[in-house]
């Protein structure tokens, strides 16, 4: 079972990568694919998923729709690991006082919950995808850390860490190679994987509510469902196809989480 929801994860994961490659490449005009005659259109073989109520294509507003969390998602993921996995490694290999401070630090700011910090980031310098995505990877990085640090501390007074030591090899390649990549690799992929599943939920929230995150008319999953939620004889593929697709996305990020598990743990 493990199994078939890590693949299926994966599977649907690398879709969404797709996604948002082919929505780069493509082009699509969100002001000119405006076709009142063609309101409210049903799925057919000219049109995939039909249209919403204003005449625009529902598959291709599904597939633009990527671009307002992947790559916010993606910059979110290397603010979080570039600030997160130093701070995190140094303090629980070196221990003492730095990793007294460090951990400080971190814990001021895990101290403001994550959806409260970015909503006041967005509030004072705009919900532009470059700063839900930048705060959004801060948010993340004190949990990043301290996992990191709970991780290395356990593996620090291992029987190979100290043969490392007794044959001269550096604490830096000790740290990132023996530490971070064989002992850690899979923790930082799931925090990573959570850390995609937030930063979805989070734009999708914010552009269903409407003032902050990607407003109309350019698509994102949020306001796609916000749009079309509760029309009338109109297309239902409109709002059943965004909201499916972020169910099926935070399903497979978190399915693919939750089967990974660290070298020489269950």
């Amino acid at each position: 079972m493990t199994r078939l929801v890590a693949a299926s994860g994966r599977i649907v994961l690398a879709l969404v990568l797709l996604t948002w490659v082919v929505s780069l490449m493509a082009g699509y005009d969100v002001v000119a694919d405006v076709h009142p005659k063609l309101a409210g259109l049903h799925p057919s073989t000219s049109s995939l998923l039909g249209t919403d109520h204003m005449g625009r294509s529902v598959a291709w507003r599904l597939v633009n729709a990527s671009q307002a969390f992947v790559g916010p998602g993606l910059v979110a993921a290397a603010v979080s690991l570039l600030l997160g996995v130093p701070t995190g490694a140094l303090s629980g290999y070196r221990g003492g006082w730095s990793a007294g401070v460090i951990r400080y630090l971190w814990a001021v700011v895990a101290s403001v919950p994550r959806f409260v910090l970015v909503l006041l980031v967005c509030a004072i310098y705009g919900s532009d995808p470059a700063v839900l995505a930048v705060v959004a990877g801060l948010a993340f990085a004190p949990g990043l850390s301290e996992a990191v640090h709970t991780r290395i501390s356990e593996l620090r007074s291992r029987e190979f860490v100290l043969a490392t030591r007794a044959h001269g090899v550096s604490p830096l390649r000790t740290v990132a190679w023996h530490l971070l990549w064989v002992g850690c690799r899979a923790l930082v992929l799931r925090q990573v994987l959570y850390l995609f599943a937030f930063v979805l939920v989070l734009e999708t929230s914010l552009s269903y509510i409407g003032g902050f995150g990607i407003e109309e008319p350019r698509p994102s999953w949020g306001n796609m469902l916000a749009f079309e939620f509760g029309v009338h004889d109109g297309n239902p593929w409109a709002w059943a196809a965004p909201a499916l697709a972020i169910w099926l996305t935070l399903a497979a990020a978190i399915g693919v989480a939750s089967t990974l598990r660290e070298r020489g743990r269950a």
